[in-house]
């Protein structure tokens, strides 16, 4: 790609941060209070709390929500966990895993593999700490966790039909019987929350051990309404509200021109839009810089700097903000949760069903595959037409959530060093005082953005807590035949590692797999073709 001064590599400008930073450590009792509220969640890796800290970065207040079924602290600290653990988890065991490979031998199906496993790791570990969260809660508080903004059966990198493991829809955290009672009436104690996730953002990098790679997930008490097609989305968003309108019937500069008004920019020249670095964005960058607007652009990753547009303090070394996407195509569940806090924020986003056909072809020009975008296959117009989309020419979060302001949090673990928020630090093992440090960004549907840092003691040493952290897979995988037989046999006769065998299962082969009352249908063909 052809750089210039409006057209950059983020890792080559980085951003600068001299906004709030409200620091509140905890003292020992906030500590023990933590352990205490955590107790089972952490005793599964052996872990204790020992040093933490929130760092507000932005309180202002929407006056649009409360936190609902979330006002209980041990549900709402469960995502903070689980984003951290995750990172930490993934940080112990697959971070610049590709570099231990000669560049000559990393072939495309060797980081596949490490792609898959890290994902695998991080999937693992989100619905370990929602399950222990949400079968360990006391009557009156229950919930029941249904996963429905994720990657689904889009193809991607690996083996499996359906892509990388992941945590699918559908999928369900509560107690046993409540999952069992799924879609028949509850209970009235029991609250019905909404999971978005992205188990890592920036697998590749993850796996590089480059910057911004992240985990992530949000919990809402609102119903979804439909489900994104797991297709490719063109994405319109801000950091400040501007009104809705209809992208297909403006100019990229007349978008661009909706947003500057909304931040009260008198001209465009004051935006940032930030882009993936991929050809086909070459046209719609080209026509930004045209008009002075910087495009910004990072290899991999773009859902966390659609959650953090527009943050006050937050420059790069041109010193214009990150403001916003104009024309910027990704994933449709990496749309969603980023677009959920960044709305909880002040923001705004709509968004339009692309072709992932087209844009995905390599037998025509940048330019074709930008005017061909919204050349639909037959299979993606039934996508469409399943998800109730045919009908709606753009979308906003409101056209898939009945509520965006019902009581949300979202957290986003950092596995490596973030770019976009650099005191975010990735994940840091001391091998030797046992300790692990993380940092997670916490957004909720208040408004409130803070920065949780959190150093955890590994009880029995860096290693015992590395191997509670394992995915069951990797135990399994060298073996064949009988002694497969058997270790899989042994593994489901423990409770404990019953448990986590079945959350592998579920997260690795969703693609064969139909939920039926808290059972599965496994679908034979699907099954054959893994």
């Amino acid at each position: 790609m052809m750089k210039n001064s409006l057209r950059f590599d983020v890792a080559d400008h980085p951003l600068s941060y001299n906004g709030k930073r409200d620091e509140d450590h905890f003292n020992r009792d906030r500590v023990a209070e933590f352990n205490h509220r955590h107790v089972e969640v952490l005793s599964n890796y052996d872990l204790e709390l020992v040093e933490g800290a929130i760092i507000t970065l932005d309180d202002r207040f929407n006056n649009k929500s409360n936190f609902g079924a979330l006002r209980n602290r041990q549900l709402r600290q469960s995502v903070i966990v689980a984003a951290s653990l995750s990172a930490v988890a993934v940080a112990l065991h697959g971070r610049g895993a590709a570099n231990s490979i000669p560049k000559e031998k990393l072939t495309k199906d060797l980081t596949d593999e490490f792609k898959r496993a890290n994902d695998r790791t991080s999937a693992q570990i989100i619905a370990e700490v929602l399950q222990t969260t949400t079968e360990t809660m006391p009557a009156g508080e229950e919930v029941l966790i249904e996963s429905t903004i994720t990657e689904g059966v889009r193809v991607k990198p690996g083996k499996e039909a359906g892509g990388n493991p992941t945590i699918a829809v559908g999928t369900l955290f509560g107690k046993e019987d409540h999952r069992a009672r799924y879609g028949l009436p509850m209970p009235r104690p029991i609250s019905l929350l909404s999971m978005g996730n992205d188990v890592i953002d920036g697998t590749t990098k993850s796996i590089k051990g480059i910057h911004s790679s992240l985990t992530a997930l949000f919990l809402t008490e609102s119903n979804v309404k439909r489900h994104l097609p797991d297709i490719y989305v063109q994405r319109w968003m801000g950091g400040a509200y501007f009104e809705e309108f209809n992208p297909r019937g403006v100019s990229m500069i007349e978008a661009a021109e909706v947003i500057a008004k909304a931040y009260g920019y008198n001209s465009v020249d004051k935006l940032s839009s930030f882009f993936l670095d991929r050809p086909r964005h070459h046209v719609a960058m080209d026509t930004l810089n045209k008009a002075n607007i910087a495009t910004p652009f990072d290899k991999d990753g773009d859902l966390f700097p659609a959650i953090i547009l527009g943050s006050k303090g937050l420059t790069f070394p041109n010193g214009r903000g990150l403001n916003c996407m104009i024309g910027e195509i990704g994933g449709s569940a990496e749309w969603v949760t980023g677009v959920l806090p960044l709305v909880w924020r002040g923001g705004q986003a709509i968004g339009m069903l692309t072709s992932q056909s087209v844009l995905t072809r390599k037998d025509i020009s940048p330019e074709d595959v930008w005017k061909e975008r919204f050349h639909f296959t037959e299979e993606e117009y039934m996508l469409i037409q399943d998800a109730r989309f045919e009908q709606k020419p753009y979308f906003t979060v409101g056209d898939i959530l009945d509520d965006p302001f019902a009581g949300g949090i979202a957290a986003f673990g950092c596995i490596t060093d973030s770019i976009f928020l650099p005191f975010m630090k990735g994940v840091t093992i001391n091998e030797k005082d046992n300790t692990l440090e993380c940092n997670v960004l916490v957004v909720t549907s208040l408004g409130f953005m803070t920065w949780w840092n959190l150093k955890f003691k590994c009880k029995s040493g860096v290693n015992n807590t590395r191997e509670l952290m394992r995915s069951p897979k990797d135990h399994l995988v060298k073996l064949e035949k009988n002694d497969l037989e058997k270790a899989i046999g042994d593994t489901l006769k423990n409770p404990a590692s019953y448990k986590r065998f079945r959350w592998f299962f579920i997260n690795e082969y969703y693609p064969a797999l139909i939920p039926v009352r808290d059972k599965f249908v496994l679908l034979h063909k699907a099954w054959t073709d893994l």
